[in-house]
């Protein structure tokens, strides 16, 4: 890692090797140290770092911190902020701009002003593509706002065009064609060696559920809480470990475990685990549960499958997307305990084999290496569409 000044590239697009610089409106102030914020994003690295050999790759983001750092060839620009998010990104435009960027990928797509500012000062010459990031479309003056700078936006990532539907169905996004469907949630995780991994995280199940994710409504833990308990009444032997960062219904998860004796004897509150430990819980557990009624796109998922471990996820579109539409799944209905417990019941039909064509099946469509391609593919086709 060094310190650099970043040269500026040809203002004229090249097709054989594009620049494409990554930025966020948002700021994270209280992050001074770079690395810091460098590990932090590390599943969001892993995809620019693949890119590297495709194109020239940059990322500005406004933190407590001024300087330039290039890892992995990639160049990380930060800004030093006092705004958690600037109304007007004079600098980072101005910094933007410097870079002479083919591609301009916004983090999120819910800033209309701040979209309209960049490609003011960028011109017309600069592609810009918004990546959804489980935003729902704005109301009122917003929403206005929103279909103005709808005209700025070249293009749109969605994990799954479904996530576009309420974008479109408000009138927001106006063409179809500009949708990309583009996960962007991949993991450099690999699968350990299973005994290793038992032994590491102390999992002791017959069969061993991981749930990784907050405690929150859209979560839904207590959905699948309830579906595990029906599922307990036959298969006593398994254990549900649930590790959370976020726990705001800590209370209410605790006092239903409570309340039920087979949940008691069953499910392990685990909590915090450091990150560079999580390829363990994944590798040693059997099944992976998510209750979301809502994503835009889910690293924890990727990380399951990266590491063999079989999903169990709801029917909404960017969990069925990133499992091959429901194939390398098993998926029911949110919020229906029920349908959970149901196919809680059928796992022993599953075969074999299923938790390597899962993990396959990441290597071939999530992996960083195939999104890297899949993404650099469609900027291609992007610069060529509006060149012609």
């Amino acid at each position: 890692m060094i310190l650099k000044r970043i040269k500026s590239s040809s203002s004229c697009p090249d097709l054989s090797f594009m620049k494409i610089v990554f930025i966020s409106y948002s700021s994270q102030l209280t992050y001074k140290d770079p690395l810091l914020w460098i590990e932090k994003i590390s599943n969001f690295s892993a995809l620019m770092n693949a890119l590297v050999p495709y194109c020239s790759i940059a990322y500005i983001k406004q933190t407590g911190y001024e300087g330039i750092i290039q890892k992995n060839n990639v160049d990380y620009i930060f800004l030093r902020s006092i705004n958690k998010k600037p109304r007007f990104p004079w600098r980072l435009n101005k910094a933007l701009k410097k870079l002479r960027p083919d591609i301009v990928i916004v983090s999120g797509i819910r800033s209309p002003l701040q979209v309209m500012l960049t490609k003011l000062q960028l011109g017309k010459k600069v592609r810009l593509i918004g990546k959804h990031h489980a935003e729902s479309p704005p109301t009122g003056f917003r929403k206005i706002l929103q279909r103005f700078a709808d005209r700025c936006f070249d293009a749109y990532l969605f994990t799954s065009k479904g996530n576009a539907a309420e974008w479109i169905k408000s009138g927001i996004i106006k063409n179809e064609n500009k949708l990309f469907e583009f996960s962007g949630s991949s993991t450099a995780f690999k699968k350990m060696n299973k005994k290793d991994a038992l032994q590491k995280t102390g999992m002791n199940g017959s069969t061993n559920f991981l749930w990784v994710g907050g405690l929150n409504e859209n979560k839904d833990p207590l959905t699948v809480l309830e579906g595990f308990e029906k599922y307990l009444a036959s298969q006593a032997g398994s254990k549900f470990y649930m590790i959370f960062h976020t726990a705001d219904m800590i209370d209410t998860v605790q006092k239903k475990i409570d309340e039920s004796k087979s949940l008691k004897n069953a499910v392990v509150l685990q909590g915090y685990v450091p990150y560079n430990e999580m390829p363990a819980w994944y590798s040693a557990a059997n099944f992976f549960i998510s209750g979301s009624h809502s994503e835009g796109g889910s690293f924890a998922l990727a990380e399951a499958m990266a590491c063999g471990c079989i999903p169990i996820i709801t029917k909404i579109p960017a969990a069925l997307k990133m499992t091959g539409d429901g194939k390398y799944a098993i998926s029911f209905r949110a919020g229906n305990a029920d349908d959970l417990a149901d196919k809680l019941m059928g796992l022993s039909s599953i075969s074999k084999t299923f938790a390597d064509e899962v993990e396959k099946y990441f290597s071939d469509h999530l992996s960083a290496d195939s999104m890297a391609r899949q993404l650099y593919e469609y900027c291609i086709s992007l610069l060529q569409k509006k060149s012609k």
